[in-house]
């Protein structure tokens, strides 16, 4: 998916509110912001959202010397999805279709997202959005797959998300398929990487945790490792999580199943929903 009209904006605010994670110096956190602005105008029309917004983040890691500014932020919002744990995995465990609400949380879990927001509320989100369910859903085709392949792709998105992903695969685990789980291979934004990985035990559960290789915030192919790929492509089935995945990916050329939370007006648009409904899509949709 190219970059739109409206991710420039949106990504000016990432990288005002990242900037501000690490810094209180107005002075720097303008020099930030002017040097993002200088990008713009020699942004190519074929890039991608995940990609002008690792330039945004290079910058601030840059200019303020740390590597993840979002530390902090992942930290307090795993710990926000531990607390409230329990009670999704007891929502599982009374459901009549387990997979099916497995899919739902994993989806709510994807509110948690410093691309989009940092004001969270995931425990809102969890009630609502269990009785809600999907407004747009591919999940009958997903559990006909699941009775005849053997191996999932999971690629990750957010660190707080993640969490609910280990009940996701808990569920997968039943039908007797291996499951691959995809992480970034650097900090970005709060997506998830192999610190946090470990922190939370889905190494633990995955039959396979690996790296996509891809340092943008959503997962652009050709910016993957030849060993992402190879799995990429033997994979009977991919669930990908999350908006930036869902930029990088839904020109793809084979079929997945994007599982997300429609958070901003242009991916509503796209996907043909409201800003705010669930989405468990194997395709579909028209790319402007």
């Amino acid at each position: 998916m190219q970059i739109e009209l409206d991710c420039f904006p949106c990504i000016f605010r990432q990288v005002l509110e990242s900037s501000r994670m690490v810094t209180d110096d107005e002075g720097l956190i303008k020099e930030i912001l002017d040097e993002y602005s200088k990008l713009v105008p020699k942004v190519d029309d074929n890039i991608m959202g995940p990609t002008l917004g690792k330039y945004g983040q290079d910058i601030v890691k840059e200019k303020t010397n740390t590597d993840d500014p979002y530390r902090e932020f992942k930290r307090k919002h795993m710990k926000l999805a531990q607390e409230i744990y329990p009670e999704a995995e007891e929502i599982i465990n009374q459901a009549d279709d387990s997979l099916f609400d497995a899919l739902v949380i994993a989806a709510t879990g994807n509110a948690i997202d410093a691309g989009v927001s940092l004001d969270v509320d995931v425990a809102h989100h969890l009630k609502q959005s269990t009785g809600s369910g999907f407004v747009k859903s591919d999940y009958a085709e997903l559990k006909t797959k699941l009775q005849n392949e053997e191996k999932v792709l999971i690629i990750g998105d957010n660190a707080g998300e993640a969490i609910f992903d280990k009940l996701l695969i808990k569920e997968l685990k039943k039908y007797n398929v291996e499951i691959i789980y995809a992480y970034r291979d650097a900090p970005i934004l709060n997506d998830v990487t192999i610190k946090e990985i470990k922190e939370i035990g889905i190494d633990k559960l995955a039959d396979r945790v690996l790296s996509s290789g891809c340092q943008t915030p959503g997962t652009i192919l050709n910016e993957t490792t030849d060993e992402f790929r190879k799995i990429y492509n033997q994979a009977g089935i991919v669930i990908s999580k999350g908006q930036g995945n869902f930029e990088g990916l839904s020109g793809a050329s084979r079929s997945i199943f994007f599982l997300l939370k429609a958070k901003c007006e242009l991916i509503a648009s796209i996907l043909d929903v409201e800003q705010g409904d669930l989405i468990l899509s194997g395709g579909g949709f028209k790319l402007r």
